[in-house]
């Protein structure tokens, strides 16, 4: 008796792992374009067009973990010459939600940014220790929660719109805050 048991476990075992393997991992890769500034409480940064280029692994497996993406991606900007280094890379883990063509993301990315300068210039501050002392506390490492609301599927391709995030740079968070405002990402899934 026992022994027709075990059978019948093995065979309720097999169809989770079969479906698993027959749905690999979703690969996506993207362009998208964004304005970008720094600010601190005295100075704000002119804002920079960015152009970005992106790539996201989607969890393989099915279940809670499907709904994780993986990605890394690298962007540059305008005016390049506000900057001694115009690129930027970055990492991101991001949760998302689909329901029919619209797939919400949210997640935390961290990079690193040659773009993270205030405005260097001297506006009537009475002495410019203030602005050297802000300077020091700006670094290129930067922490950031990132979140695209406005995120369909079409088929292979995506569009998404008004993505939002907002962070700082480290190791002083909180001295100078990052916004992003992404206006238009396109890209397809392989």
């Amino acid at each position: 008796m026992k022994l027709h048991i075990l059978p019948l476990l093995l065979a309720s075992l097999l169809p989770p792992v079969a479906s698993a393997q027959a749905h690999p991992a979703t690969q996506e890769v993207s362009l998208g374009t964004s304005a970008l500034t720094y600010n601190s409480f005295l100075r704000p940064s002119a804002p920079f067009l960015m152009l970005e280029a992106a790539y996201h692994r989607r969890a393989a497996s099915e279940g809670p973990w499907n709904a994780l993406r993986l990605g890394v991606g690298v962007r540059s900007g305008l005016p390049a010459n506000a900057t001694f280094f115009p690129l930027e890379g970055f990492l991101q883990a991001q949760l998302t939600a689909r329901f029919g063509i619209w797939e919400a993301s949210m997640g935390p990315e961290i990079g690193l940014s040659g773009f993270a300068r205030l405005d260097y210039s001297n506006r009537g501050f009475p002495t410019q220790d203030l602005p050297n002392l802000e300077d020091t506390r700006i670094s290129p490492l930067y922490v950031a929660l990132d979140a695209a609301p406005l995120r369909f599927h079409f088929g292979r391709f995506l569009v998404s719109a008004l993505e939002l995030q907002v962070g700082t740079t480290a190791p002083s968070f909180g001295a100078v805050a990052r916004v992003q405002l992404g206006l238009l990402r396109i890209g397809a899934s392989l």
